[in-house]
């Protein structure tokens, strides 16, 4: 049974990443139509302005801390959540598990070119890619696409669209995938395939990774955090103050 702590709203679940790593394979592997997702600071902004974004999270089988601004935050409120779950951090741990349960996947989204590399690069670790199609459709060939899906019928579906799209496209369609599970990771193809560097260690530690982010990509980033993170924090503060107030009644 996960512990769960709620920040502005959203359920997350207290995992480590050993447990992350566990709870992916066991969907993968026994369940059925099951969905995973991550939040970060930018997720809980987006969620305080997005009511049906907000429900797809709080109804998903897991959701973890991706960023480390909300494990701070849980601090702060007074739920502490045990670590970063970033998936950077433990895909490395997860592909030979995948491997050993001799799990398919499938990758969606993406530039063509970057879901390709990705490809290339699981495939070298050993991985069992059932099929790889980049995140830029329209309606007609997204129904191809689900329809490719259920024919190849992977156990694994990783869908990185960005938030709140790859969410919203996972609940519209999972009544029609015939997968175990849908993963929702964001921009993770980027660095799975190498096609960006990821921050020095000492950054990751430190929690400011995301400004190594933001010196990769200044022109679209930086609203999300140099404005972003302030709106972070005011909302950090009004669940605590929320919280608080509730307590006293």
């Amino acid at each position: 049974m996960k512990n769960k702590i709620f920040l502005a709203g959203v359920k997350i679940d207290s995992i480590t990443r050993k447990q992350a790593v566990d709870i992916l394979l066991d969907f993968s592997k026994r369940s059925f139509r099951r969905t995973a997702c991550y939040v970060n600071a930018h997720c809980i902004n987006i969620a305080c302005l997005d009511q049906e974004y907000k429900s797809m999270l709080n109804k998903s089988d897991l959701v973890y801390a991706e960023g480390q601004g909300v494990v701070w935050a849980s601090r702060f409120i007074g739920t502490p959540l045990p670590e970063r779950v970033n998936i950077l951090d433990f895909f490395d741990r997860l592909v030979p598990m995948l491997k050993q349960g001799n799990i398919r996947v499938y990758l969606l989204g993406g530039q063509d070119l970057v879901v390709k590399k990705t490809r290339d690069a699981l495939e070298k670790k050993g991985l069992d890619i059932a099929g790889a199609r980049h995140g830029f459709f329209d309606e007609k060939e997204e129904s191809d696409i689900i329809k490719e899906i259920n024919r190849l019928r992977p156990n694994l579906l990783m869908v990185g669209m960005g938030v709140p799209k790859q969410e919203k496209w996972i609940w519209e369609n999972l009544k029609n995938l015939d997968v175990n599970l849908c993963w929702g990771v964001g921009a993770a193809f980027e660095w799975l395939s190498g096609n960006r560097k990821r921050a020095p260690q000492w950054m990751v530690n430190y929690g400011m990774e995301w400004l190594h982010r933001l010196y990769q990509e200044p022109k679209r980033l930086w609203k999300r955090y140099l404005i972003g993170n302030f709106i972070f924090v005011f909302n950090v503060l009004c669940h605590k103050f929320k919280s608080q107030n509730e307590k006293l009644i």
